[in-house]
């Protein structure tokens, strides 16, 4: 982990509960949970929410399968973590063989129609959202997919484009295979959030990423909320933050988050001169990315509703 804060916890309390599940769990806490419990208010809280509702919530497509879009995601994004997380919750539910065999390529694995159909989508989707069209939605809808499956899988891939960015740019630690068994085993159960959590009826995407886009990029932190929206805006290859310390991390996140460096993350906490300032940005830079993928998919939804 590349914040210590991060890594030990916001403050006496967290360093004491992260210890207890450790030791209750029989493994360190991964540090894909260590983000959401840190500063908590300011990402945490509407990521788990707006993630436990399109995991977990009420949708035709079923938990194995949002798990494997979850894969496919990190997959395409070069995240160790993130695929080794997610293909580990997918396998418990569907084929493992087929789980594997879609990791190495979709394009031959023997899975169903419908389910082919959506990865092509979302490949486009994840991976060059800029040439996404109407098109690529047409398709979907004539090969049996509704515009609420299609919202469905676009809000997965937007909130995983976002944690793949995060687990390469802090440099998530990489588990061993047993550790991310029984994490998985204990995702598969519990979901995202700690305790329970309470879903009712199918989940309001579009509201739930407006609550994580205001909370980032427009409430109060330790950061500057304009240096957090053009970081955000620079992910995406907007322009320039107009600092380079800032700039590079920014385009780095957009583009390849797998190539961030020790140093990169080192320069922008030197910058802010605060680790928590640093966090805020670079959250404000992949959750830029990711948005920006689920407003291109909601704008071709649009136009393809229109056009019927």
């Amino acid at each position: 982990m590349r914040l210590h804060n991060v890594e030990k916890g916001d403050g006496f309390f967290h360093a004491l509960l992260f210890r207890f599940i450790s030791m209750v769990s029989g493994m360190r806490l991964p540090d894909a949970a260590r983000i959401v419990m840190y500063h908590d208010d300011f990402y945490g809280k509407p990521m788990a929410a707006w993630t436990q509702a399109a995991m977990r919530g009420e949708s035709n497509w079923s938990v194995g399968e949002r798990e494997l879009f979850a894969a496919m995601t990190a997959e395409w994004s070069s995240c160790t973590f993130c695929i080794k997380a997610h293909s580990a919750i997918a396998s418990l539910v569907l084929d493992k063989t087929l789980v594997a065999a879609t990791l190495e390529d979709f394009r031959l694995a023997k899975l169903s129609s419908k389910l082919h159909t959506i990865l092509v989508f979302l490949e486009v989707f994840a991976k060059t959202p800029d040439e996404l069209t109407a098109k690529h939605a047409i398709a979907a809808l004539q090969n049996g997919i509704t515009p609420e499956e299609l919202e469905d899988a676009m809000a997965v891939v937007t909130l995983f484009s976002i944690t793949v960015r995060l687990a390469d740019t802090f440099n998530f630690e990489i588990p061993g295979d047993s550790d991310f068994s029984r994490a998985a085993k204990r995702l598969l159960e519990q979901g995202y959030v700690f305790g329970k959590s309470k879903l009712h009826g199918h989940p309001d995407h579009r509201a739930l990423a407006e609550v994580l886009r205001k909370r980032v990029l427009e409430g109060p932190g330790i950061s500057d909320i304009a240096l957090r929206q053009a970081m955000a805006k620079r992910a995406t290859g907007g322009p320039s933050v107009g600092e380079a310390v800032y700039d590079d991390l920014a385009q780095q996140i957009g583009h390849a988050a797998y190539n961030v460096t020790d140093e990169q993350v080192k320069k922008v906490v030197e910058k802010t001169g605060n680790e928590k300032a640093a966090f805020e940005l670079i959250v404000a830079a992949a959750v830029g990315a990711g948005l920006y993928r689920w407003q291109k998919g909601l704008g071709i939804l649009e136009e393809t509703a229109e056009a019927e």
